[in-house]
């Protein structure tokens, strides 16, 4: 302890703790052009989850508002502008890092990263409408068919966030709201979700598990009918595994005698 904490400590009064405030100019010893920040890499097809997950990193870094406008570039005459222009030119480098090296052949050089950034939304991005047709059509068909509840529930994952992405839940804008729209949307969007994962699991191995967890009131959490789900899953998997055991043994005993 400090001198200078110990006489904050005798005095009675509670110690105040600074803490310093992250600057979208800081950077640390691992911000370097050469990194991928994020994966999965832009292929042209994957353009949602691809911005979803270059949004997350960027946002860690507190980086995103040089993309979303917040950040605006300073003029050149600017006390800014030296400070700006080597972080605008890493987030370029960055972005460019995070696109297959086929598909970067044929973007644009943009040296803006808010540019780029637009380049590319404008180009791969689908128009709303079609986008979100496909998208729920592609949730009305998505089914296990045999896979793992992980694997199925990961690909449900994807088509959901790209889902969020052209119709996010409804927020109040007034902000005089009383009656919970926000609460309600999310509500409702967790519920369809569950009816997306159950109605598309295997009906001969997951069809019991399925309407005990349709038949509750209120319909239960979107984690809590996952977990039930899994568990069953893990109960099949054990279950299998000793009637395997078992005949291996008695076809063991069956050759030596």
């Amino acid at each position: 302890m400090t001198g200078e904490d110990s006489k904050a400590t005798a005095s009675g009064k509670p110690t105040e703790i600074t803490r310093r405030r992250i600057s979208p100019y800081d950077l640390s010893a691992n911000d370097n052009p050469g990194s991928i920040i994020s994966r999965p890499l832009l292929r042209g097809d994957n353009y949602e989850e691809w911005a979803i997950n270059l949004e997350t990193a960027l946002y860690s870094r507190k980086k995103f508002g040089f993309l979303d406008g917040s950040i605006k570039p300073p003029t050149e005459d600017s006390p800014d502008y030296e400070d700006w222009k080597p972080i605008n030119a890493l987030i370029v480098s960055w972005i460019k890092m995070t696109i297959e090296p086929k598909l970067l052949s044929n973007i644009s050089h943009k040296p803006i990263a808010r540019d780029l950034w637009e380049h590319i939304r404008k180009r791969y991005r689908v128009s709303n409408g079609p986008r979100i047709q496909q998208l729920r059509r592609e949730l009305a068909n998505c089914q296990q068919v045999g896979l793992s509840i992980e694997t199925y529930y990961g690909r449900l994952t994807k088509l959901w966030d790209s889902y969020n992405c052209y119709r996010p839940p409804l927020t109040c804008v007034c902000g005089n709201c009383t009656c919970d729209l926000s609460g309600k949307s999310e509500r409702q969007r967790e519920e369809d979700k569950v009816h997306d994962f159950l109605m598309g699991l295997d009906e001969d191995t997951f069809g019991i598990v399925r309407s005990n967890l349709m038949s509750l009131e209120p319909l239960p959490t979107l984690e809590f009918v996952y977990l039930k789900v899994t568990q069953d899953e893990d109960a099949r998997i054990k279950k299998k595994k000793r009637f395997e055991c078992g005949v291996l043994e008695l076809s063991t005993h069956g050759t030596s005698s």
